[in-house]
């Protein structure tokens, strides 16, 4: 209260000195005025004396013909002021106009063209006035000057020299006299005008003040209460900011503010001042009950507390504790609700007067108001941001989302469609909303008129839609339909269509199923859709009794494009095949590709064999064209196998494994042929899987058996070798020719262990033999293509003969021609390997297979066998003696000895023995005979 009223006497007093001011302020002026002007011609004075001198300094430096750099120097002697100085200008026409000649800072202090612009301004004014006084404001920012202040520049120029020569100082450096007078009139003038504001303060009484400044604070604070509830941006800084303006702008000792809870509680929402020190001091006595706050909101009006005598004893010591001798607390209300109360603490009972409590009440109602506002905003905002954020997650939801209006006896009408639609559908957003469901283009007539049904059913519905884009990009979605909110007046239904982009699972779903049906690499049916066509084909040719034809085609050597070419090549063969196949069939039949080279061609509706025949005939002319690969052309031949329904079976299973039995006897008959199943083939079959069967335990039996064929000497006759031949004797179906188990036990493995019992068992006689007293006898045992490809063959045949204990100069191992020309580098090896152990190594049917003459150089054979073929020839009086001849005379110059096979008469052993054959064997001499018969053979001879 005190600072509010000297504040008030302090602008009553300010208010006279203004008046005092004002009367002496022309007075002042003029005086400064006339000091300025006495201080600037004192300037102007001692600045034309100087520059006289300087003028004179120039002419006799001149006239003394002294150099420039001496004058310079004179001039900087010169004292002006603080920071005055002498400078020289060049006015001679030329590229000098306009430099300094003479300055402070040098020769280079700046000129007409260069230097800062207010420096270029003043040079420019100089040498357009040529003589006389400028005054100009200026600073030097290099020696430290910040403030503008008032130049003065006294200059003059010399005609001889065409120098503008002049002094330049600071107004202030001359006329400090007159400031020292013009500040102690100032001075003077704020004296006088103090003075009479502490008269006029002393005169003033007191109690004219005390009121106004209650009034006014009272107001002032109501004034910073409402910009608290304008500019406030929440309920939890309104209510402080209202306690902060009581306590310091009213001037009150507290204020609190209490709201009521959702259980009707009252909580402390704010305070300010002294207002937590009271409410401690209730709780501290229990006297929670006696607080106003309560007792305002409880009965709705404002309760105010003047005294002890309105107080209980506890709210009063709290009061006193606090600070205050008067309490009122206004309760906040809105309409007849009470939202809270606004206590206010006084030092002095005057202090909530009349006029003041007046304003406090406007000031809680304000308050009142503010609350309710900042609730409703709040909750608006929240709302508003609820909603904001459900339509960016519907804007930014990846499924699409839609909204259709239907009213009785119109079309349903689009009126939103999230960014997602126009992504799923291909249909721009601004085409579809306000426009007829049909808008939705992009989908199928059926999905459209699936919607529409689910909107009339007025039920909530899931529908699977599809449709193309624009560009014919199929796509699939899952729709979802509810209806949302009530009718609305006019009977307006609202749905939302939760549209759910399936495109990726139904592609990846197709490509499964058509993998799962379809060969990649051709995009023939596979195995899979090949037995459900076959199945079908079945079912329809019983239904409507028609002939079926199923066919196995296999590519001729495709093996070779494979290994020799690379699969990228062989791949692609296999893909023009497929779309040859393809055009040869005609329509309703089916071509499919189990996997490899083989192809299932199913012929439905057949009359006979013959339609089948004509349809497989016309298949093989198209693959007999060439095909092109990378500009190389291929020539491609098939082997088909037929099997007919109903003769040659009723089922797909059987149907399949007898065309597959026909395929193998086309390719046996020299392939790039057709040959239709018949019973013959499947007797051979059987007996095949038989032979499989028994052959596979043919070793545990013991049921294995060797046979001894000599080979004699051509000249003497006697025997000097023998071959082992192998034979299986079974308990049921007697002696198995070797031509029907060998082939099969090279086929599914067996030949290995076979093959290892032949030589060891051929080992033992030997050794056997030679224990009774027989001649050294080189025994000969087959070798088999498999195992000779075994890399530890060597290994083998050394552990073996150390087993046995038969000299490895006694055993000889025959090998055919095919079995030396697969890989020859790796055939050369294992043949030396075998070598270096001693055996002896034969080539066995020499002339049946391609054997090369380089190769034989290569290879260390011992023996070369004729085959019989050639041996059987000579004796019809064809060429064949002449190639026997030639093989015999080539083993020779390579070092080899020759058997010849199959002598069966003395024609044959003396043209052999004509042309130098050295060994033969055949029935001539001995039929393959068990070991003790050939023991006593062998003897005899």
């Amino acid at each position: 209260m005190a600072l509010a009223q000297m504040g008030l006497r302090a602008k009553m007093s300010a208010i006279v000195a203004v008046v005092v001011v004002l009367v002496m302020l022309p007075f002042v002026l003029a005086g400064v005025a006339y000091l300025d002007r006495q201080g600037r011609a004192e300037a102007e004075r001692q600045l034309s004396v100087i520059n006289r001198l300087a003028v004179d300094l120039v002419e006799a430096h001149h006239a003394g013909d002294g150099d420039l750099d001496t004058l310079r120097a004179r001039l900087d002697e010169f004292v002006i002021g603080d920071s005055g100085y002498i400078f020289i200008l060049d006015t001679n026409p030329g590229s000098g106009y306009g430099r300094f000649i003479a300055h402070r800072a040098g020769p280079d202090a700046g000129s007409l063209d260069d230097g800062e612009a207010r420096g270029r301004a003043v040079v420019r004014k100089l040498l357009e006035r040529r003589d006389g006084v400028l005054a100009y404001d200026w600073r030097n920012p290099e020696i430290g000057e910040r403030d503008w202040r008032r130049k003065l520049a006294v200059f003059s120029t010399h005609a001889e020299l065409g120098w503008l020569i002049g002094s330049s100082a600071y107004e202030d450096e001359f006329n400090r006299a007159s400031i020292t007078s013009r500040n102690y009139m100032i001075a003077a003038v704020l004296g006088m005008a103090g003075l009479l504001v502490l008269v006029l303060n002393l005169s003033i009484g007191g109690l004219v003040i005390r009121p106004m400044l209650r009034l006014q604070r009272t107001l002032r604070t109501l004034s910073r209460g409402n910009e608290a509830l304008v500019h406030t941006a929440d309920e939890e800084a309104l209510v402080r900011g209202i306690c902060r303006v009581l306590v310091d702008t009213g001037g009150f000792r507290l204020a609190r503010i209490s709201l009521g809870t959702a259980g009707g509680v009252l909580r402390e929402a704010a305070g300010a001042g002294r207002a937590v020190r009271f409410c401690h001091a209730l709780a501290d006595q229990g006297t929670e009950d006696e607080d106003p706050a309560r007792l305002a909101v409880a009965s709705g009006r404002e309760v105010l507390v003047g005294g002890p005598e309105g107080a209980g004893n506890g709210l009063w010591r709290a009061a006193q504790e606090a600070g205050c001798r008067a309490l009122i607390s206004f309760p906040l209300l809105d309409g007849e609700r009470a939202l809270g109360a606004l206590t206010i603490g006084a030092a002095e009972p005057g202090d909530l007067d009349e006029a003041g409590v007046a304003l406090l009440r406007e000031l809680a109602e304000d308050l009142a108001f503010g609350i309710v506002g900042q609730r409703t905003a709040r909750a608006r905002r929240a709302a508003e941001a609820a909603l904001q954020l459900r339509e960016r997650a519907i804007e930014a939801c990846s499924d699409g989302v839609l909204i259709v209006e239907t009213r009785p006896g119109e079309a349903p009408r689009l009126i939103y469609a999230n960014p997602a639609v126009e992504r799923i559908t291909g249909l721009a957003r601004e085409g579809l909303v306000g426009g007829p469901l049909e808008g939705l283009s992009g989908i199928d007539p059926e999905g459209l008129g699936a919607l529409h049904a689910a909107l009339g059913s007025a039920r909530e519905s899931a529908l699977e839609l599809s449709g193309r884009h624009a560009d014919g990009t199929p796509f699939w979605c899952e729709c979802s339909l509810a209806r949302v909110g009530e009718d609305e007046a006019g009977g307006a239904s609202h749905w939302v269509g939760v549209l759910k982009e399936v495109t990726e699972r139904m592609l990846y779903l197709r490509q499964i199923e058509h993998q799962a049906k379809y060969d990649v690499l051709t995009g023939l049916p596979n195995r899979n859709l090949l037995e459900d066509r076959l199945e079908q084909a079945l079912h329809a040719a019983r239904r409507h009794r028609n002939g079926l034809a199923v066919a196995l085609v296999d590519l001729d050597h495709f093996k070779l494009v494979n290994d020799n070419l690379g699969h990228r090549q062989g791949d692609a063969l296999l893909r023009e095949v497929s779309r040859r196949l393809i055009q040869a069939l005609r329509a309703g039949d089916t071509a499919a590709r189990p996997g490899g080279d083989e192809f299932v061609i199913l012929l439905p509706d057949l009359g006979g064999e013959q339609d089948g025949y004509a349809v497989l005939r016309r298949v093989q002319q198209q693959l007999l064209e060439p095909i092109d690969i990378d500009g190389r052309n291929f020539f491609v031949t098939c082997s088909i196998g037929v099997s007919l329904y109903p003769r040659d079976g009723d089922d797909a299973e059987t149907l399949l494994r007898n065309a597959d039995m026909a395929m193998y006897r086309a390719k046996e008959a020299g392939r790039n042929t057709i040959r239709f199943f018949t019973m013959e083939m499947d007797r051979q079959v059987q007996d095949r899987l038989e032979i499989e069967q028994e052959l596979r335990r043919v070793l545990e039996r013991d049921e294995l058996s060797l046979v001894y064929q000599p080979q004699v000497d051509a000249g003497s006759g006697r025997v000097v070798g023998v071959e082992a031949l192998l034979r299986w004797h079974h308990p049921r179906l007697g002696m198995v020719s070797p031509l029907r188990f060998i082939p099969l036990a090279e086929e599914i493995g067996l030949i290995g262990p076979i093959g290892e019992w032949v030589l060891r068992e051929a080992c033992v006689q030997a050794r056997r033999w030679r224990e009774q007293g027989l001649d050294e006898l080189r025994i000969a045992v087959n070798v088999s293509a498999r195992q000779f490809r075994e890399l530890d063959l060597p290994e083998r045949v050394a552990g073996i003969l150390e087993e046995t204990g038969l000299a490895p100069h006694l055993l000889e191992l025959e090998l055919t021609e095919s079995m030396l020309m697969g890989n020859v580098e790796r055939t050369e090896e294992t043949l030396h390997r075998l070598k270096h152990i001693g055996v002896e190594l034969a080539l066995d049917d020499f002339g049946t297979g391609y054997s090369s003459f380089a190769y034989l150089r290569r290879f260390p054979i011992d023996t070369l066998k004729i085959d019989q073929s050639f041996v059987s020839g000579m004796v019809t009086g064809s060429n064949t003696e002449s190639i026997v001849s030639a093989i015999i005379a080539m083993a020779h110059s390579l070092g080899m000895r020759v058997i010849a096979e199959g002598v069966e008469n003395a024609t044959q052993q003396r043209q052999l023995f004509q042309h130098g054959c050295d060994q033969m064997q055949g029935y001539l001499f001995g039929r393959p005979l068990p070991a003790d018969e050939f023991a006593v053979l062998a003897g005899e001879r």
